[in-house]
């Protein structure tokens, strides 16, 4: 059976690119939103305190608490003689009925309260979440920035040899849109009579696309057999047909 080569190496680039930009680009997004999300919380809690006066409130109840969730707290404060019961924007594992706590209440508007003493905790742990989220992501991109270079290194200075491929899977660590890339696995008998194995990264290729009874080109540093690139494209000759 024969393949457009040209459609197949855009098609297997494009998944790889995306792949990339995907998995190393929600991650990074992720950690954008969090640390905005940071921003907002503390610019909101800043902004509102400044304008607000405290008061001393005692919880009434923990509306909705059970094994799973601590439940949201409903204080009672007094406001200039006149007695208010509001529920809060949040609630902590040391709130229980009958505790004080202070809570802060809008100027001029003593019914929008705020309880604003364990905002640093919550903005501390979604900083250090924003951070590792765009940590990861970076790295991700970076360590395959740093696989390609490794890749241009090796075709540029490696040992070609052509190794018969002995088998063919699917990389089941990545996916997109439910399908997996593959995995070559090669070998090749030197004249000595040393075989070596290798084993190609993923490439976006169906595996039908690729003939097991074909070589493939493997590209070896002379100083490091253990340094080297399955280049699975080697499988197409330049008319756009399988190698023979």
């Amino acid at each position: 059976m024969r393949y457009n080569k040209e459609k197949a190496l855009v098609r297997g680039k494009k998944k790889d690119k995306a792949f990339v930009r995907i998995f190393g680009g929600i991650f990074v997004l992720v950690g954008i939103i969090l640390f905005t999300v940071c921003i907002f919380i503390y610019t909101s809690g800043h902004t509102f305190k400044a304008e607000a006066t405290p008061v001393q409130a005692v919880i009434l109840a923990m509306r909705g608490a059970n094994h799973e969730s601590l439940g949201t707290p409903v204080v009672e404060y007094t406001v200039g003689g006149k007695t208010y019961t509001s529920t809060l924007n949040l609630s902590s594992s040391s709130m229980h009925p009958g505790k004080q706590i202070t809570v802060y209440y809008r100027n001029g508007n003593p019914q929008e309260v705020r309880y604003l003493d364990d905002n640093n905790w919550i903005i501390g742990l979604l900083l250090a979440m924003a951070f590792v989220f765009a940590d990861m992501g970076l790295a991700f991109i970076l360590v395959r920035r740093k696989h390609r270079q490794k890749i241009a290194r090796l075709l540029a200075t490696g040992d070609t040899v052509e190794a018969e491929i002995t088998g063919i899977r699917e990389d089941d660590n990545q996916s997109m849109n439910g399908r997996h890339p593959i995995i070559v696995s090669c070998r090749y008998v030197a004249s000595d009579g040393r075989i070596y194995l290798f084993h190609s990264g993923s490439f976006w290729y169906e595996s039908y696309e690729i003939d097991p009874k074909r070589k493939v080109r493997v590209y070896v540093d002379r100083n490091n057999p253990f340094n080297y690139y399955v280049d699975v494209d080697s499988v197409w000759d330049e008319n756009g047909k399988k190698r023979v």
